[in-house]
Parts: structure tokens; sequence; C-alpha cells
């Protein structure tokens, strides 16, 4: 008669031990995720109160920020028992990065370039030298950075860092914009809606005076993102990101399509 509430204790050890694990990696990942989102905030803080130094500087912020973020995020999802709350978990994550990734951008390249004390002379230098501060020829800066870099007469940091920067800094949107919007996965929906953020963002620098308005800049950030969307279009790295919780997988996008045929089609 004793046997089997010793057999029960057998069995039921092995499972405490689980649920530890997973309580365990529940805490940590909480924890994780928390200090990430308290360096967002306050990076957020210093970036519109300061600016951003250098592009690479913010890319490298971006990247410090995401491996807590993501070694979080994978704890936490580990811990859960369905496929659906994972993905909930990880979309979760993502969006708070892309929220932070947004704002952080916005902070560096317009609020903290607005001199709201001297708004009214920074406008009227600004369009005194209006030449000077813009550019409408395609390809003419790029041009310029190249026969700086061919001659070395300004160093080869300065061009390296504007044309590399401006390739690479609005990267992660490739990644971003495609895994949270589901329309964004069509390669011209994409290149549509980033041409015109991008042209917004050089439009509102020139109506603010805070920074130069340069079709080149526009040519390379498009150019940049396009080239990464294309890259993460190949098999193995969609792949990589459904395994992430980053794309619906095949069976679900075919259930959901079914789903919504089956809402469109009328009724008898």
């Amino acid at each position: 008669m004793e046997i089997y509430p010793q057999i029960y204790e057998t069995e039921r050890k092995p499972h405490r031990k689980m649920e530890t694990r997973d309580r365990l990696k529940k805490i940590v990942g909480i924890i994780l995720v928390s200090i990430a989102l308290a360096a967002m905030l306050w990076q957020l803080v210093a970036i519109y109160s300061t600016g951003m130094r250098h592009v690479t500087h913010g890319l490298l912020l971006i990247v410090g920020i995401c491996l807590p973020l993501i070694l979080g995020a994978y704890l936490y999802t580990r811990a859960l028992n369905t496929r659906e709350e994972r993905r909930r978990a990880v979309r979760i994550s993502f969006s708070a990065l892309f929220v932070f990734y947004s704002a952080a951008l916005f902070g560096a390249l317009i609020v903290s370039r607005v001199d709201y004390q001297t708004f009214a002379q920074t406008r009227a230098a600004y369009w005194q030298n209006f030449d000077l501060m813009t550019n409408f020829n395609p390809w003419e800066t790029v041009q310029l950075y190249l026969n700086a870099i061919k001659y070395n007469y300004i160093g080869m940091e300065i061009p390296l860092s504007n044309l590399i920067g401006n390739a690479m800094l609005f990267m992660p949107m490739a990644v971003f914009l495609p895994c949270l919007f589901r329309p964004m996965q069509r390669f011209w929906r994409f290149a549509l809606v980033m041409l015109l953020l991008l042209v917004a963002i050089e439009a509102l620098q020139l109506l603010l005076s805070c920074g130069s308005c340069d079709v080149d800049d526009v040519l390379l950030n498009l150019l940049g993102t396009l080239i990464l969307f294309g890259i993460l279009k190949l098999p193995f790295l969609q792949r990589l990101l459904k395994r992430l919780y980053l794309l619906p997988e095949e069976q679900e996008s075919v259930e959901n399509a079914d789903i919504e045929g089956e809402m469109q089609t009328p009724t008898a």
C-alpha cells in the first residue's frame, strides 16, 4: 500500500525541478528585460538632451541594448508552454525595441538638433546659407566624399563614417517593419514606405533648420535598408526568423488566409 505514494513522489520530483527551472528562467528574463528597458529610457533622455555624437555610436548603442533584451526574452519565452505565448512575448519585446529605435532616431535627427533658444537666428542663418545646407543633386555629396577618400585631403574618418553610417542608419527598419507589419514583407511596399519616411525626415530638417537637407542622405539610407531587406529574404534567414517567432510560420499563414477567406465568402 505504501508503494504508490512513493512512485507518485518520484514522478513529482522531475516535474518540480522543471517548474523551478522555468520559474528561474522567467525571473532572470524579466530582470534582463527590465535592465534593457531602463537603459532605453536613460539613453533616450541623453539623446533628446545632448543628441547623438556619432552614427556608429547610435548603432553600437542599439546592439548593446539588444543583447540583454534578446537574452531576457529568450529565457522568458523558454519557460512558456505554448508557441502562441512565446510568439506574443517575443513580439512585445521586439515592439519595445522598435519604439526605442524610432524614438532614438527622431531625437537624434530632429529634436536634439533644434536650438529652441535661438531658433529665429539659427533659422535666418540657415536660409542665408541655403546652398551650403542643402543638396538636391543626386550623388553629388557621395562623389565629394569619394574624392576625399581618393585624394585623402580631409582624412578617411569623416567621409567613411558619413557614407557607411548613412547606409547603415536605417538598416534596422528592414528587420522591424517586415516582422511587425505583415504588408511590409512586400518589397515595393517596404521601399515606398521607407522612401516617404526618409523624404519626410529630410523635409522636417529643412523646415526646422536643424540639419543638412541632402538627397544623397535619402539615397544612402534607402540603399542600405533595401540591401538588408534583400539579404533577409534568403531562405535560411527566413527560416531563422520564423524559428525566432519574428515571422509567421507557413502553416499559420495558410490557416489565417483560410479564415479570412471564409469571413469574406458571402453566405447563401
